[in-house]
Order: C-alpha cells, then sequence, then structure tokens
C-alpha cells in the first residue's frame, strides 16, 4: 500500500503582487536550497471537453478569452483531464530561466501535484515554474514578460 503525500506548501513562500504583470506571484523569503519540495497541492480533476466548452460558449456570447480566467491557471494533468491545482500551485508564473518545476505524485485517492526547486533560490526572488511553449501556442496566450 502506497503511502498518503501530505499537502504542504514551505513556511520560505509568500504571495506578493507582481506589478509587471499585473498579478501575483510566490516569492521565497529565505534562501531555498536545490531539490526542495516546497508545495504539494490537490488537484482537481475537470475533464478538458469542459473546459473547451466553456471557452467556445463565453466567445458565442462575446466574452474574451481573458474573462475565461479559470483556464489560465489549468494544467495538462493526464489525456482529457485538466487538473485545476489547489493551494498555491496555480500561481506559480512561468519563466523561460524557471528555478522550479512541477511534479506529479499519484497517491492512493487523491491526485496530488508538487512543486520542486531545480536550484538555489535566494530570499525575495520569485520561484517560477516553465509552462512549456505548447501552453502559449495552444491557448493562443501572449508572454506578459521575460522572468
Amino acid at each position: 500500500m502506497q503511502q498518503k503525500l501530505d499537502v504542504y506548501i514551505d513556511k520560505r513562500l509568500e504571495i506578493r503582487w507582481v506589478p509587471e504583470i499585473n498579478g501575483r506571484g510566490v516569492f521565497a523569503t529565505a534562501d531555498i536550497p536545490a531539490d526542495t519540495v516546497i508545495e504539494r497541492a490537490p488537484i482537481l480533476h475537470i475533464p478538458t471537453k469542459l473546459i473547451d466548452m466553456g471557452y467556445w460558449f463565453c466567445q458565442a456570447d462575446g466574452i474574451t478569452s481573458e474573462s475565461f480566467v479559470i483556464d489560465q491557471y489549468l494544467i495538462e494533468w493526464a489525456p482529457g483531464i485538466s487538473g485545476m491545482p489547489l493551494g498555491w500551485a496555480g500561481i506559480y508564473n512561468h519563466s523561460d530561466n524557471n528555478n522550479s518545476r512541477l511534479a506529479g505524485w499519484n497517491d492512493v485517492d487523491d491526485s496530488i501535484v508538487g512543486v520542486v526547486t531545480i536550484r538555489d533560490i535566494q530570499a525575495g526572488e520569485q520561484v517560477t515554474v516553465t509552462y512549456g511553449e505548447e501552453f502559449f501556442k495552444k491557448k493562443g496566450y501572449v508572454k506578459k514578460i521575460s522572468l
């Protein structure tokens, strides 16, 4: 039997406003070494077709894609399944020079997404992950800035 993973947010993290992107980001309040699990968050599974339908209905009603905010926080979890990270895992901003990565663990009953540092992170530094180039192409988003 697999051991159950607890959800977790490292106490050395905080959410701050990032004026350059007019949004929030996750920042280190103390130095964090490489290969540290800084968060484990549960995933809410949503069929990707349901998200696509919501997007199409918004378009049909003249609602802009920027207004369909939920789409900006989803990750591809499995074929045909989008994952909505609970906790802070949906708030980490993209960087082409990311200092962390998303890691998935499948628990016995739950799906958990983790955030793991890939290099040392200094106090005050924004914690970033890569969304991958396909994220921007597929969704038609433009990168706001290069963090």
